[in-house]
C-alpha cells in the first residue's frame, strides 16, 4: 500500500472493530457430534452464486485466510476487516490488505501490528525507520489504497516500540507507546492532539464494534485484566465520550447488542483455547456461556461479531493440530460447526 497524499474525501466509509487473530495451525474437517449440527451453506446462509459459505467478516482458519467466503492466495496467521476488507500476516510476518481475495502488499517495515478501521474503511500502522525514528501512517482500503500521508512520533528509544493502536470509521488514529498516546486527524487537518491533555490516566488499549476500550492507567502499563475498563467514543478533539462498562477480560469483542469475552488469567500458558465464552448484553441485563462443540475449544481472540446477534468463532482442537469455524447465538446460548468447504 503506497502512502501518498489524501485528497478531499467526499464521504467516510461506515465500519465496525479490530481484533487480529494469531492463528498457526491447519484446518480439520470434523463431524457433527450429539447435540451439534453443522450450519448449512450456499443459499440457505445467504451464500454467494458458486454456493459458498456467507461469511461477512474476513477470517484465518489454520493459516487459510478467507475474504468473503473465498479463500486468498497464500500462508497467514492473522485477519481482520470487515465484509471484503481487510488486512492479515502472512507467513513471511509481511503485512498485506486487500479489498477482495486478491493481496496487495504494505509497504515499509513494519514491527508492530497494523490496525485497520471496524468496518473495514482504513488501515493504519506505524513504519520503523533507522536512528529509532518512527512514522505513523494510514491509508484506506478503496481500489487505490490512497495514501492518508503520515506524521512523525517522537525519535527515541521506547520498549515495546509504538504501535497503531485504533483507527476510527471517522478516520481518526490513536498511536503511542510507553510514554506517550496521540490522537491523529489525516482526515480533518493532519494534525496531532496529545491524548495526556485532553483524557489525562485514561488509556485507550483497544478496538471494537461497538466502540474503543479505554481503562484508566499509564500508557504502556494499561490493559483489560484489571481495572474498570469502558466503552468510549473518541472525538477529533481528543476527548473520550462513556459509553458503558465492560467486564476484565483477557480477550473482548463488543457488538451491537453482545459483549462476548474470555475472563482475566484465563488464556496464558499453552493451553490451545478455552471451552466457553462467556456472553452478556451490552445493558447488563442477560448474562450467560458458549459452549463450544463437542471436541472443540474456542480460540483466543478468534471470535468476532458477524452480525448484532451471530458470533463468529475460531475453533481449536484440544491437541492445537486442526482448527474449524462456529456460528454462536447467544440469545439461545448455542453454537453450530460451520463448512468452510461450502
Amino acid at each position: 500500500m503506497t502512502v501518498r497524499t489524501m485528497t478531499t474525501r467526499a464521504r467516510v466509509r461506515a465500519t465496525a472493530a479490530v481484533v487480529l487473530l494469531a492463528l498457526a495451525a491447519g484446518c480439520g474437517g470434523q463431524q457433527p457430534t450429539d447435540g451439534q449440527t453443522v450450519a448449512p451453506t450456499g443459499e440457505e446462509t445467504g451464500g454467494d452464486e458458486d454456493g459458498l459459505p456467507r461469511i461477512d467478516v474476513p477470517v484465518t482458519v489454520g493459516t487459510d485466510l478467507l475474504v468473503g467466503g473465498r479463500q486468498v492466495p497464500g500462508r497467514w496467521y492473522a485477519a481482520d476487516g470487515r465484509g471484503t476488507h481487510w488486512i492479515a500476516l502472512r507467513e513471511d510476518r509481511t503485512w498485506w490488505w486487500g479489498y477482495d481475495e486478491e493481496p496487495r502488499r504494505i509497504d515499509g517495515q513494519v514491527d508492530q501490528s497494523v490496525v485497520i478501521s471496524p468496518g473495514g474503511g482504513y488501515t493504519a500502522q506505524v513504519l520503523t525507520g533507522p536512528g529509532q525514528r518512527w512514522r505513523l501512517v494510514g491509508a484506506d482500503t478503496e481500489w487505490g489504497g490512497e495514501g492518508f500521508g503520515g506524521v512523525d512520533l517522537p525519535r527515541g528509544e521506547m520498549s515495546p516500540p509504538p504501535r497503531a493502536v485504533a483507527v476510527t470509521d471517522d478516520g481518526l488514529v490513536v498511536a503511542g507507546g510507553p510514554g506517550l498516546q496521540w490522537l491523529w486527524r489525516p482526515l480533518v487537518d493532519n494534525a496531532t492532539v496529545d491524548l495526556a491533555e485532553t483524557a489525562p490516566s485514561q488509556v485507550v488499549i483497544g478496538s471494537t464494534d461497538a466502540g474503543l476500550v479505554v481503562n484508566e492507567g499509564t500508557y504502556g502499563q494499561t490493559d483489560g485484566q484489571q481495572g474498570a475498563p469502558y466503552l468510549a467514543r473518541l472525538a477529533a478533539d481528543g476527548t473520550l465520550s462513556r459509553l458503558g462498562p465492560v467486564p476484565t477480560h483477557d480477550v473482548l469483542e463488543a457488538g451491537e447488542q453482545w459483549l462476548a469475552y474470555m475472563p482475566p488469567g484465563t488464556t496464558g500458558g499453552e493451553v490451545p483455547g478455552l471451552p466457553e465464552l462467556q456472553v452478556q448484553r451490552r445493558s447488563g441485563s442477560t448474562a450467560g456461556v458458549l459452549d463450544a462443540p463437542g471436541g472443540w475449544l474456542f480460540l483466543a481472540s478468534g471470535f468476532r461479531w458477524e452480525s448484532p446477534d451471530e458470533l463468529l468463532a475460531v475453533l481449536v482442537s484440544a491437541d492445537g493440530d486442526d482448527q474449524g469455524l462456529a456460528r454462536c447465538r447467544p440469545e439461545t446460548e448455542t453454537c453450530e460447526l460451520f463448512d468452510v468447504a461450502g
